[in-house]
C-alpha cells in the first residue's frame, strides 16, 4: 500500500469516527495527517469505544503516544488508561498534575 493510498484509507476512517465529537469543525474537511492532534485529542477526551478502536486503525502506537502525552487537558482517568495502554507512567504525560483551566475559572 502506498503512502497515498495509507492517507486516504485514514481519512475515510474520519468519516467513521462519531460526529458529535467534532461539532465545531466540518468533518469531511479534516485531514488525518495535517489535523492528527485534533482528531486524537478529541476522541481521547470525548470519543466512545468504537471512535478508539478507529483511532488506533488509523494511527501507529508511536504516533498515538507522541501526540497523547503532549496533550494539554486530559482528566485524570483519561492519563492513567492511556498511561496503562501506552505502558508509559502517567507523569510523563504534559497535563499530569495540572488542573484544566475551565475547572480552575470554576472553582474562582
Amino acid at each position: 500500500m502506498t503512502r497515498a493510498e495509507k492517507k486516504k484509507a485514514r481519512n475515510e476512517l474520519i468519516m467513521k469516527l462519531s460526529p458529535c465529537i467534532f461539532w465545531d469543525v466540518v468533518i469531511s474537511r479534516l485531514d488525518a495527517d495535517q489535523n492528527k492532534d485534533l482528531i486524537i485529542e478529541r476522541v481521547l477526551t470525548r470519543g466512545s469505544e468504537k471512535d478508539e478502536i478507529l483511532l488506533w486503525k488509523m494511527y501507529s502506537y508511536r504516533v498515538i503516544k507522541n501526540v497523547s502525552v503532549k496533550l494539554y487537558e486530559l482528566n485524570d482517568l483519561t492519563v492513567r488508561y492511556m498511561s496503562f495502554v501506552l505502558g508509559i507512567k502517567e507523569e510523563k504525560f504534559r497535563c499530569y498534575g495540572k488542573i484544566p483551566s475551565h475547572v480552575n475559572y470554576l472553582n474562582n
